[in-house]
């Protein structure tokens, strides 16, 4: 029985591979719909990303949905310096021939979410929170149809944007306080867990042998050079952070971590965006999130190159 999974993203090369993933695990997973959000570029350019990703993996009729093209309340903090101008710097993708959806991603959440049994849907979070704490505002009921949120954002330590906040939740840290406290199963990847998944050549290597139209494309895009890409991720190469989400639901025994408190940093300043995760439970607060700590980064990328040769 295929695990029914929605994902929300900025693609952005390491949402590009974690879109090729899923894709290539469709024996285990059902992607029922992907909405975007503006992130690492602006949300038209996000979502005709999307569209690129799901025709080189052989699923141009994936339903997307476009998203928000801001934050709640900040101004749009984009990273073309590190993804490219288009968001897919390394990738070479023809123009979609299919479109979005017309509905839009905040609405599709609620029709789709309202429609579905309690705790029967995954959401794979790997762009700033906006689409779903906008979703959770406007009908809060959706929450208990939710069997959990697995989520690339925050850092238990330093941060990549600012030396306190990782970007998603700095994008949108008032989007990402709503999420945190929704009372929703959260597991949380912060750049803690996800610096460990560096691309080296040897864990692309497979990929690069297999010489396939999809696999060359995603070697190519983890080759590419990119401004501050490798500076916390060791100099092997660049970390893929988003793909951990997609292993992370796919083969949860690759990974380790605790229940914490977490919470986000909203008033503006050096700290906006950090968030503190109460690792030690200092604080007595109870858990809302289950942290990853550790994983094991040879295995994953395996499996990865695995089911990305499988779209070859």
């Amino acid at each position: 029985m295929r695990r029914p999974i929605i994902i929300d993203t900025d693609p952005g090369p390491d949402d590009a591979l974690a879109i090729l993933l899923a894709l290539g695990a469709a024996d285990r997973l059902e992607i029922r719909g992907i909405t975007t959000m503006a992130g690492n570029v602006g949300v038209d350019q996000t979502t005709v990303n999307a569209l690129k990703i799901c025709a080189l993996g052989g699923a141009p009729q994936t339903p997307v949905h476009r998203g928000c093209p801001r934050p709640l309340m900040r101004a749009l903090h984009t990273a073309e310096f590190i993804v490219g101008e288009d968001g897919l710097g390394g990738m070479d993708l023809p123009e979609p021939t299919v479109a979005a959806r017309p509905q839009p991603a905040v609405a599709y959440l609620v029709e789709t979410l309202r429609a579905a049994p309690d705790r029967s849907l995954t959401l794979c979070a790997l762009a700033p929170l906006t689409n779903i704490a906008l979703a959770l505002v406007i009908a809060p009921d959706i929450a208990r149809k939710i069997d959990s949120i697995v989520m690339m954002a925050g850092a238990r330590d330093l941060g990549n944007v600012t030396a306190a906040a990782e970007y998603n939740v700095f994008v949108d840290p008032h989007a990402a306080h709503i999420v945190f406290e929704a009372g929703i199963p959260i597991t949380m990847f912060g750049l803690n867990a996800t610096y460990q998944a560096v691309a080296t050549g040897a864990r692309i290597e497979p990929l690069a042998r297999a010489g396939g139209k999809v696999s060359a494309q995603v070697v190519a895009m983890l080759r590419r050079e990119r401004p501050g890409g490798k500076s916390l991720g060791g100099d092997g190469g660049h970390p893929m952070h988003d793909p951990c989400v997609i292993a992370y639901v796919l083969w949860p025994e690759l990974f380790t971590g605790r229940d914490c408190r977490v919470d986000v940093a909203v008033d503006e300043g050096p700290t906006v965006g950090r968030t503190t995760i109460d690792w030690w439970g200092r604080s007595g607060a109870p858990a809302n999130a289950h942290v990853i700590d550790t994983l094991d980064a040879d295995e994953m990328f395996a499996r990865l190159a695995a089911a990305i040769q499988t779209l070859d």
